[in-house]
């Protein structure tokens, strides 16, 4: 119950950081608003959402010695996939705490790309299997890589 709480809490925590964060992380992904100055007529599509002007890349390249410029699409989609990873996360650590087996297991979730690592001791090679078969079952996960380790009969 304890786990759950803290759950609970760390979820808290990182949806208010993001919600006090979120004009720096739209503005770092190229989604903040008034940033389209100085652009010419021939510019259609996402391409006008776009900030070329001189003045602004020289400023970039001054501070940052970089330019970067991303297409909307291209970066709500990695948006996407980065609260995806995380959800899937916070699904298994839930689901594994609720499980009568592997509630009591320290067993250590990790979710890249669709693919979700397990790493931590179990008890049998059955955990091992049960946890992969869970993690296999949820809708966004794509390949389960398990570091599982039975501990030693005692």
């Amino acid at each position: 119950m304890r786990f759950l709480f803290r759950l609970f809490l760390l979820f808290v925590l990182v949806i208010a950081l993001v919600w006090v964060f979120r004009e720096p992380l739209l503005h770092r992904l190229g989604l903040a608003t008034g940033t389209s100055a100085g652009q010419t007529g021939s510019e259609r599509g996402q391409l006008s959402d776009l900030d070329f002007s001189v003045e602004r890349i020289a400023q970039e390249l001054k501070a940052t010695g970089r330019v970067v410029r991303r297409k909307v699409a291209a970066a709500g989609r990695q948006l996407e996939e980065s609260t995806r990873d995380a959800r899937t996360t916070a699904k298994l650590k839930a689901r594994f705490a609720l499980d009568p087996e592997l509630k009591t297991r320290e067993i250590e979730i990790d979710t890249d790309d669709g693919r979700v690592t397990l790493k931590g001791r179990v008890d049998s090679h059955e955990e091992v299997a049960r946890a992969v078969r869970m993690a296999v079952e949820e809708d966004d996960v794509l390949e389960v890589i398990s570091t599982l380790q039975v501990r030693a009969a005692e």
